[in-house]
Protein backbone atom coordinates (compact mmCIF):
# COMPACT_ATOMS: atom_id res chain seq x y z
CA UNK A 1 0.00 0.00 0.00
CA UNK A 2 1.43 3.42 -0.63
CA UNK A 3 1.63 5.96 1.22
CA UNK A 4 0.97 9.01 -0.40
CA UNK A 5 -2.20 9.20 -2.63
CA UNK A 6 -2.65 8.06 -6.39
CA UNK A 7 -4.71 8.59 -9.38
CA UNK A 8 -6.72 5.54 -8.38
CA UNK A 9 -6.32 4.94 -4.35
CA UNK A 10 -5.98 6.76 -1.60
CA UNK A 11 -2.49 6.15 0.96
CA UNK A 12 -2.55 4.75 3.99
CA UNK A 13 -2.00 8.31 5.35
CA UNK A 14 -5.09 9.69 4.34
CA UNK A 15 -7.05 6.51 4.85
CA UNK A 16 -5.43 6.26 8.35
CA UNK A 17 -6.25 10.14 8.61
CA UNK A 18 -9.90 9.38 7.48
CA UNK A 19 -10.55 6.21 9.91
CA UNK A 20 -8.37 8.25 13.11
CA UNK A 21 -10.66 11.08 12.73
CA UNK A 22 -14.23 9.49 12.62
CA UNK A 23 -13.37 7.33 15.79
CA UNK A 24 -12.14 10.24 17.60
CA UNK A 25 -15.05 12.37 16.17
CA UNK A 26 -18.03 9.95 17.04
CA UNK A 27 -16.67 8.87 20.47
CA UNK A 28 -16.31 12.25 21.31
CA UNK A 29 -19.63 12.86 20.45
CA UNK A 30 -21.30 9.87 22.31
CA UNK A 31 -18.67 10.93 25.50
CA UNK A 32 -20.49 14.31 24.86
CA UNK A 33 -24.05 13.02 25.62
CA UNK A 34 -22.99 10.98 27.98
CA UNK A 35 -21.14 13.61 30.58
CA UNK A 36 -23.91 16.29 30.14
CA UNK A 37 -26.22 13.36 32.05
CA UNK A 38 -24.15 12.69 35.00
CA UNK A 39 -23.88 14.19 37.93
CA UNK A 40 -21.16 16.97 39.39
CA UNK A 41 -18.40 14.89 41.04
CA UNK A 42 -14.85 13.19 39.71
CA UNK A 43 -15.85 11.55 36.83
CA UNK A 44 -17.84 14.32 35.26
CA UNK A 45 -14.51 16.42 35.60
CA UNK A 46 -12.85 13.82 34.20
CA UNK A 47 -14.74 13.13 31.63
CA UNK A 48 -15.30 16.68 30.53
CA UNK A 49 -11.27 16.95 30.62
CA UNK A 50 -10.92 14.08 28.35
CA UNK A 51 -13.40 15.13 26.55
CA UNK A 52 -11.94 18.94 25.57
CA UNK A 53 -8.26 16.98 25.40
CA UNK A 54 -9.64 14.65 22.59
CA UNK A 55 -11.27 17.83 21.09
CA UNK A 56 -8.58 20.05 20.98
CA UNK A 57 -6.66 16.96 19.31
CA UNK A 58 -9.51 16.55 16.75
CA UNK A 59 -8.46 20.27 16.11
CA UNK A 60 -4.53 19.03 15.27
CA UNK A 61 -5.59 16.35 13.58
CA UNK A 62 -7.53 18.04 11.16
CA UNK A 63 -5.43 20.58 10.53
CA UNK A 64 -2.81 18.21 9.90
CA UNK A 65 -5.47 16.36 7.77
CA UNK A 66 -5.72 19.46 5.51
CA UNK A 67 -2.44 20.02 5.08
CA UNK A 68 -1.46 16.88 3.80
CA UNK A 69 -4.27 16.98 1.37
CA UNK A 70 -3.03 20.47 -0.22
CA UNK A 71 0.72 18.07 -0.90
CA UNK A 72 -1.10 15.37 -1.83
CA UNK A 73 -2.95 14.57 -5.12
CA UNK A 74 -7.05 13.56 -4.50
CA UNK A 75 -7.90 10.30 -6.79
CA UNK A 76 -10.17 10.88 -9.36
CA UNK A 77 -13.73 10.43 -8.65
CA UNK A 78 -15.08 6.59 -9.27
CA UNK A 79 -18.56 8.15 -9.85
CA UNK A 80 -18.70 9.17 -13.33
CA UNK A 81 -21.33 11.75 -12.54
CA UNK A 82 -20.73 15.35 -12.15
CA UNK A 83 -24.00 16.09 -9.77
CA UNK A 84 -22.77 13.16 -7.49
CA UNK A 85 -18.44 14.56 -7.32
CA UNK A 86 -20.13 17.96 -6.69
CA UNK A 87 -22.36 16.80 -3.77
CA UNK A 88 -19.53 14.54 -2.52
CA UNK A 89 -17.01 17.57 -2.55
CA UNK A 90 -19.67 19.77 -1.10
CA UNK A 91 -20.32 17.45 1.74
CA UNK A 92 -16.41 17.02 2.12
CA UNK A 93 -16.06 20.98 2.28
CA UNK A 94 -18.84 21.08 5.10
CA UNK A 95 -17.49 17.86 6.92
CA UNK A 96 -14.24 20.48 7.06
CA UNK A 97 -16.12 23.34 7.75
CA UNK A 98 -18.45 21.84 10.50
CA UNK A 99 -15.24 20.08 12.27
CA UNK A 100 -13.69 23.57 13.06
CA UNK A 101 -16.96 24.71 14.27
CA UNK A 102 -17.63 22.26 17.19
CA UNK A 103 -13.65 22.39 17.83
CA UNK A 104 -13.49 25.84 17.87
CA UNK A 105 -17.00 26.52 19.53
CA UNK A 106 -15.98 24.36 22.15
CA UNK A 107 -12.67 25.56 22.70
CA UNK A 108 -14.21 28.96 23.15
CA UNK A 109 -16.78 27.81 25.34
CA UNK A 110 -14.00 26.26 27.43
CA UNK A 111 -12.22 28.93 27.96
CA UNK A 112 -14.67 31.27 28.13
CA UNK A 113 -16.06 29.41 31.06
CA UNK A 114 -12.65 28.54 32.93
CA UNK A 115 -9.58 29.95 31.01
CA UNK A 116 -7.13 27.81 29.35
CA UNK A 117 -7.63 23.95 28.10
CA UNK A 118 -5.33 21.24 29.70
CA UNK A 119 -4.43 18.44 27.03
CA UNK A 120 -4.22 15.34 28.53
CA UNK A 121 -1.90 16.71 31.46
CA UNK A 122 0.59 17.32 28.96
CA UNK A 123 0.56 21.21 27.73
CA UNK A 124 -2.34 23.54 27.77
CA UNK A 125 -4.20 25.14 25.00
CA UNK A 126 -4.26 29.13 25.70
CA UNK A 127 -7.62 30.63 26.34
CA UNK A 128 -8.89 32.21 22.46
CA UNK A 129 -11.35 34.69 25.01
CA UNK A 130 -11.56 35.83 28.19
CA UNK A 131 -14.22 34.81 30.99
CA UNK A 132 -16.57 35.98 29.74
CA UNK A 133 -20.65 34.56 30.36
CA UNK A 134 -22.11 35.74 27.49
CA UNK A 135 -19.36 34.66 25.12
CA UNK A 136 -19.81 31.44 26.66
CA UNK A 137 -23.29 30.57 26.22
CA UNK A 138 -23.02 31.41 22.51
CA UNK A 139 -20.68 29.66 21.48
CA UNK A 140 -22.22 26.41 24.00
CA UNK A 141 -24.63 26.69 21.21
CA UNK A 142 -22.64 26.80 18.38
CA UNK A 143 -21.11 23.92 19.93
CA UNK A 144 -24.55 21.71 20.61
CA UNK A 145 -26.07 22.80 16.73
CA UNK A 146 -22.77 22.25 15.12
CA UNK A 147 -22.40 18.82 16.28
CA UNK A 148 -26.15 17.88 15.74
CA UNK A 149 -25.35 19.26 12.37
CA UNK A 150 -22.22 16.98 12.01
CA UNK A 151 -24.43 13.69 12.96
CA UNK A 152 -26.60 14.55 10.16
CA UNK A 153 -23.53 14.45 7.45
CA UNK A 154 -22.27 11.82 9.08
CA UNK A 155 -25.26 9.55 8.02
CA UNK A 156 -25.63 11.08 4.65
CA UNK A 157 -22.23 10.43 4.11
CA UNK A 158 -22.54 6.47 5.47
CA UNK A 159 -25.59 6.32 3.18
CA UNK A 160 -23.93 7.64 0.17
CA UNK A 161 -21.01 5.42 0.89
CA UNK A 162 -23.96 2.16 0.74
CA UNK A 163 -25.45 3.51 -2.02
CA UNK A 164 -21.73 3.83 -4.05
CA UNK A 165 -21.06 0.42 -3.18
CA UNK A 166 -24.57 -1.51 -3.42
CA UNK A 167 -26.34 0.23 -6.08
CA UNK A 168 -23.13 1.84 -8.42
CA UNK A 169 -21.78 -0.79 -7.50
CA UNK A 170 -18.45 1.42 -7.67
CA UNK A 171 -15.10 1.13 -5.97
CA UNK A 172 -15.40 4.25 -3.91
CA UNK A 173 -16.15 2.23 -0.26
CA UNK A 174 -13.14 0.11 -1.24
CA UNK A 175 -10.71 2.86 -2.07
CA UNK A 176 -11.27 4.10 1.56
CA UNK A 177 -10.78 1.05 3.53
CA UNK A 178 -7.38 -0.68 3.60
Amino acid sequence: MNLKNTSDSYGFISKNFHWILAILLLSNFFLGFIMVELERGPLKSSIYGFHKSTGILLLILIILRLFWKSINITPIPVANNKLLNRLAKSVHLFFYFVVFMITLSGWTYSTARVGPVEVFGLFYMPAIVGINDQVGRIAKEIHIYSVYIFIAFVILHVLASIYHHFFLKDRTLKRMWY
